[in-house]
């Protein structure tokens, strides 16, 4: 974050998305979609979804998260309906995902149990296995990593005049004609 380009990317994005709605609809009797502004989690996603963060900021610091962290965690309060009361935001650096069997469960610092994955958000920034996201930056990294070793790697086989070298190894002797051979070839 300390370049000032990559905080203004990450702003922008953050930004943006925090503005995009995140609306709950219902197929009513007739078949048409509407808006389902009964439903429980209508006022966590559009509203207030804690006591501490406003909409926008709970979005943007999710977002933010998802692309310098390449994962985004809310873990989802429940009252005893089941229903949700609260998204609560949780740093990436507290959270492991751990695949159990089949399925995939959330061990969060401070809490002393394994969270189920239908209480709690997970956004995945580009992943390589699906369960965990990597972060934009370290992509980045690697990316300009390997294309750096590549370029010298080929700068290297050209100034040695692109000529491949190596051992010839066998498993018994040679004639003097066949050492020959090998040579000219």
């Amino acid at each position: 974050m300390l370049l000032s380009t990559v905080y203004r990317c990450v702003d922008v994005i953050g930004d943006s998305i925090a503005q995009l709605p995140l609306e709950p609809y219902i197929i009513d009797k007739s078949g048409y979609k509407r808006k389902f502004k009964e439903h429980p989690t209508y006022w966590l996603l559009n509203r207030e979804p804690n006591k501490n963060m406003s909409r926008f900021t709970f979005i943007k610091t999710l977002m933010t998260s998802v692309l310098l962290n390449g994962n985004g965690y809310a873990y989802i309060e429940r009252d005893e309906k089941g229903d949700a009361v609260n998204l609560v935001f949780i740093p990436s650096e507290l959270v492991t995902v751990s695949k159990l069997d089949s399925s995939i469960m959330y061990n969060v610092v401070g809490i002393n149990k394994l969270i189920e994955p239908v209480n709690m958000i997970h956004i995945l920034n580009f992943s390589y296995d699906g369960i965990t996201g990597i972060s934009t930056l370290q992509h980045a990294r690697n990316t300009l990593g390997l294309a750096t070793d590549s370029e010298a790697h080929a700068a290297g086989f050209f100034k040695g005049g692109a000529n491949l070298a190596g051992i010839i190894k066998v498993q018994s002797s040679l004639t003097d004609k066949q050492k020959k051979d090998i040579k000219e070839g």
